[in-house]
């Protein structure tokens, strides 16, 4: 996952591969020792290595978000984008 878009061209920087604009993927976070799962992230994705990329802004919401996950008392935790963005408003 990289956030620099503006970086890539609409290539993939690892394979070289085409981004695909206007995608969904799933992507896990490492936290310590807690592992975060996110669903439906807004992304590129490369149409070869299926590696994601996110936009500076989007990647900072991603980060804002995922602090929520830190004291949970669980090892591993599944969401989806749309879910978080849906606390985090009501919060």
């Amino acid at each position: 996952m990289i956030g620099e878009r503006e970086e890539n061209k609409g290539r993939c920087p690892l394979c070289g591969g085409t981004l695909i604009p206007h995608q969904k993927a799933t992507i896990p976070f490492v936290l310590g020792n807690k592992v975060v799962v996110i669903k439906d992230v807004p992304a590129e994705v490369c149409g070869s290595c299926h590696e994601p990329y996110l936009t500076g802004r989007l990647t900072d919401q991603v980060m804002a978000l995922l602090s929520s996950f830190r004291n949970l008392p669980v090892e591993v935790s599944v969401t989806s984008y749309d879910a978080l963005t849906e606390l985090k408003q009501a919060a």
